[in-house]
């Protein structure tokens, strides 16, 4: 019963996330074990519907938008992909939250 329950939790938030893929949109993909290491000025962006989304639990969007290595987070426009931004070896994302930011504004 509790796998059922989480499994409609999160086909739920899948659903919610793809129907709101109108305008701009930024997705971080990350997963549990990785999550110390999840890009923590995420919220300090604006003009864009922010989400966080766990690979380990949606393995769909993680084979859907081609996610190598985590963190990597994409920026959409409309739902077509205008950007992304990638892990190092380190698992990390070297990339300050002001250039970001100046991908949202364009796009």
């Amino acid at each position: 019963m509790k796998r059922l329950l989480t499994a409609l939790l999160v086909s739920l938030s899948i659903g919610a996330m793809a129907q709101n893929m109108e305008g701009k949109v930024m997705i971080e993909f990350n997963a549990s074990f990785n999550a110390e290491n999840k890009f923590i000025n995420l919220n300090q962006l604006s003009g864009a519907r922010l989400y966080r989304m766990d690979i380990e639990k949606n393995p769909a969007l993680r084979d859907k938008y081609k996610i190598k290595s985590v963190p990597t987070i994409i920026l959409f426009n409309d739902g077509v992909e205008q950007w992304r931004w990638t892990a190092g070896i380190d698992m990390k994302i070297h990339v300050h939250w002001r250039e970001m930011q100046d991908a949202i504004n364009r796009f």
